[in-house]
C-alpha cells in the first residue's frame, strides 16, 4: 500500500480531492469502475473485516476462537432469517448479515469516491481526528455470486470481490462492493494499487458541507426512516 502522506496530497478541500481522482484516472489504462474507495474516520484504521477486530478482545484469545465464534453466529443468522429471506446462497445472505450489522469477514468499498468521502467525514463525534481515504485499483473484479463454495472457505486468491443484486434500496444508493478475506484476522495492508491519503482533522466539517450541498447525504445514502431522521438531526439539530 502506498501511503500518500505529503501534504500535497492531502484532502483539503473538494477541488483538491476532484485533482486527486481525476490525476488517477487520467494515469490509468484501465477503465474507471475497475477503481474502488473507502473512507474511514481515523486515519490509523487498518482495513480489517468487523470480525477480525473481535480478536484479542475478552475470550476470544485466538484466529481460530474468532473463526469459530464467526461460523456459529453466521449459521445462527441464517437459520432465524430464513422464514424472512428464504436466501440459500450462502455469499449473499453474508453480505445480507454484514448489512444488518452482523460482524462478517466482508470489507465494505463502493465504486463512487464520494460516498467513500462521506464516509471519512461523516462523523460528528470524531472531528478532532484525520480521517483516510483509500483508493484501490484492481485489473477487474471477478464476482464469486455463483461459486458452489463456503465463502468461510474459498480457494485461490486472498481476497475475493462480490456484488449482490440490489436488496434494498441503501445497497443501490451506496453503490457498493464487498472484499471478502480468506483470512478475515490478517488487515489488507501489501497491494498493488491500493492508495492511502490523509484528509486533515480540520478540514472534516467544511468537506461535509461541501458534500451535502452536492447532495451527498444521510438521505441520499440512506434512503429510508433512517436516514430521513439523520439527515433532520445535521441540518437541524447539529451544534
Amino acid at each position: 500500500m502506498d501511503v500518500l502522506d505529503n501534504k500535497e496530497n492531502h484532502i483539503t478541500s473538494l477541488k483538491r480531492f476532484f485533482e486527486i481522482i481525476e490525476e488517477r484516472h487520467s494515469a490509468s489504462t484501465d477503465k474507471p469502475l475497475k477503481w474502488i474507495f473507502r473512507g474511514h474516520d481515523n486515519f490509523e484504521y487498518k482495513l480489517l473485516p468487523s470480525i477480525g477486530r473481535i480478536l484479542n478482545t475478552g475470550r476470544f484469545v485466538d484466529v481460530e476462537t474468532v473463526k469459530e465464534a464467526e461460523r456459529h453466529s453466521f449459521q445462527q443468522f441464517e437459520v432465524e432469517t430464513y422464514h424472512e429471506l428464504k436466501e440459500r446462497n450462502l455469499f449473499i445472505l453474508l453480505a445480507v448479515a454484514q448489512h444488518h450489522g452482523l460482524k462478517t469477514r466482508l470489507l465494505d468499498w463502493t465504486f463512487s469516491p464520494l460516498v467513500a468521502l462521506f464516509f471519512a467525514v461523516e462523523n460528528v463525534n470524531n472531528l478532532h481526528t484525520d480521517a483516510a481515504f483509500f483508493a484501490f485499483q484492481r485489473k477487474g473484479f471477478v464476482n464469486i455470486l455463483r461459486k458452489t463454495e463456503h465463502p468461510f472457505e474459498i480457494s485461490g486468491a486472498d481476497y475475493q470481490y462480490l456484488t449482490i443484486p440490489s436488496l434494498t434500496p441503501r445497497i443501490s444508493a451506496q453503490n457498493g462492493i464487498f472484499q471478502l478475506f480468506k483470512e478475515p484476522t490478517k488487515p489488507l495492508e501489501h497491494s498493488v494499487g491500493l492508495e492511502k491519503f490523509r484528509i486533515p482533522a480540520e478540514c472534516k466539517r467544511d468537506l461535509k458541507i461541501d458534500l451535502f450541498t452536492m447532495g451527498i447525504s444521510y438521505y441520499t445514502l440512506f434512503p429510508d426512516i433512517n436516514g430521513i431522521a439523520k439527515n433532520i438531526n445535521y441540518m437541524h439539530l447539529q451544534s
